[in-house]
């Protein structure tokens, strides 16, 4: 084998050996390296790793709010029909008669009459909670407060549902404190009226001759 031939063979066997792919595993093996065929580019359309924009909320999202203010800037989007109010019974069912009850009196099968007492927000048919809004209901639903774990997992829309269908509970409930106090104003104006009309001694006819 003339010089030139054996040049060309040792040539040929450099060349084949840079066909190799070791190369492109060097910076596994030494990451301190780094190599083009194994860069961190990003593709066209890639996610960055940017804050978005003040106010950006996601096309397949939720508007998030300030939950210190969002009882009173949340206004209930639906308007309590009987379809809403099915929807809410459904959900209340569901997630809320455990603790709360059936009526929303708090006396669910989980804490009982009177098993966990001093806690008024377990009746919620009660003052307290009918003086709330029905934005702050509906972030509490969202958010827990107390013993009450968050049930963000409930959609936002299935929320305003339960909250209408908490309203319906309250109003049962004022109506009937208002049969009751009208019962009871009726017997103690009869029970007056029967007084006065009993028989009773005539003054001036008692005593002796």
């Amino acid at each position: 084998m003339t010089a030139r031939a054996a040049a060309t063979v040792v040539l040929a066997a450099f060349a084949l050996g840079g066909c190799d792919d070791q190369i492109k595993h060097l910076d596994q093996r030494t990451p301190f390296f780094n190599t083009m065929s194994w860069q961190p580019s990003l593709e066209a359309y890639e996610e960055r790793a940017r804050l978005p924009v003040p106010g950006t909320m996601p096309i397949d999202g939720e508007r998030t709010y300030d939950l210190m203010a969002a009882d009173t800037m949340l206004v209930s989007p639906i308007s309590g029909t009987e379809a809403d109010l099915a929807r809410g019974a459904e959900l209340y069912s569901q997630f809320c008669t455990v603790c709360h009850g059936v009526t929303g009196a708090g006396d669910g099968s989980v804490v009982g009459q009177n098993r966990i007492p001093d806690i008024p927000l377990l009746n919620i048919r009660g003052e307290l909670t009918r003086g709330y809004t029905d934005g702050y209901i509906w972030g509490m639903i969202g958010n827990g407060r107390g013993l009450m774990p968050p049930y963000r997992r409930i959609p936002a829309m299935d929320r305003w549902y339960l909250v209408a269908y908490v309203r319906q509970l309250q109003a049962e409930a004022m109506a009937e404190e208002a049969a009751a106090a009208e019962a009871a104003a009726a017997e103690a104006a009869a029970a007056e009226a029967a007084a006065e009309s009993a028989p009773g001694e005539v003054p001036g006819t008692g005593g002796g001759q």
